[in-house]
């Protein structure tokens, strides 16, 4: 079958993901009317059709949600004959993808990634900046070597290593009542939180999530009147006495010295997040992904 190859495979897998032959193409660097070629193309071989085309968008067909199952089992076995077949090419200049998440890439890692680089220089290195639920799906469809991510995202199946803890805190200003009725001046349960008025930060991302389901595992709504994107605008309206925000202890930082804040640690489990280093089984035999390793175990840097 001509058309059943590995690209083909990652187009169709965006095409279903995304609703849309132009997104797809755009999210594989290919022609619109390429990705388009090779799902018709792919119809006609199997005699079947898989993506249903509508003037709202494309998703798959029951034949093509099933097809899709198989694409990811076969590219992310894909994935694992190319790992061992790495450890076949030592000596040679090879490349090491790297996938990791924006609180990982304001730290130290690309600095890390700097000095390695510096010393291997035959060893081409790509960085690609994702969201954690990204990160899985990125070695599943071999993408990346590694993806540094939350652990908060299901990693079975994969190596992990510890990179870095961020801890969750609730800010708010300082004459909110959630500080004035505090006994305990340094923690805070999120339950605690949940009869005041939130302030909502990047809706639909890892940390935003996170809260979501803690407040439906109490069964309470959060209430949010004031919606942000960016740190700052969270930290602005907090200040203003609009809410209380939840925020990542590395964002904190910048503000711990504002007077006009006063901030607690969550003591709940769940706010307790680690960054890990996340990358296939038996991945770790290849020489360039090993010898980043040592860097990211602090034997080099």
């Amino acid at each position: 079958m001509e058309s059943f190859d590995i690209v083909t495979m990652r187009v169709f897998l965006a095409v279903a993901r995304l609703g849309s032959i132009g997104a797809a193409a755009r999210n594989e660097h290919i022609a619109a009317s390429a990705a388009s070629r090779r799902i018709s193309d792919l119809e006609r071989e199997l005699g079947i059709v898989l993506i249903s085309r509508t003037p709202s968008g494309t998703h798959p067909t029951p034949a093509g949600q099933a097809f899709a199952e198989h694409c990811e089992q076969l590219l992310h076995k894909y994935a694992e004959v190319r790992a061992d077949l790495k450890r076949f090419a030592e000596g040679e200049a090879g490349e090491l993808r790297l996938a990791a998440i924006p609180r990982a890439l304001a730290g130290v890692l690309p600095f890390l990634i700097a000095q390695f680089k510096k010393d291997n220089p035959e060893i081409h290195v790509t960085v690609q900046e994702i969201f954690s639920r990204q990160g899985v799906r990125f070695l599943r469809e071999d993408v990346s070597d590694m993806a540094i991510m939350y652990d908060s995202v299901d990693t079975t199946g994969f190596e992990l290593k510890p990179f870095k803890e961020d801890q969750v805190w609730v800010v708010g200003h300082k004459d909110h009542p959630l500080f004035l009725e505090k006994s305990d001046p340094d923690t805070v349960f999120f339950k605690e939180t949940l009869g005041y008025e939130h302030v909502s930060f990047h809706e639909g991302g890892v940390l935003d999530e996170l809260v979501s389901e803690a407040g439906k595992r109490h069964r309470k709504s959060l209430k949010y009147t004031v919606r942000v994107q960016r740190i700052n605008s969270l930290i602005r309206c907090v200040e203003a006495g609009l809410g209380l925000g939840i925020i990542g202890e590395r964002d904190l930082q910048p503000h711990i010295t504002n007077e006009n804040l006063k901030m607690l640690r969550l003591a709940d489990k769940w706010a307790s997040r680690n960054l890990v280093c996340a990358y296939p089984q038996g991945q770790a035999a290849s020489p360039s992904l090993k010898r980043f390793l040592q860097y990211l175990d602090g034997d080099v840097f």
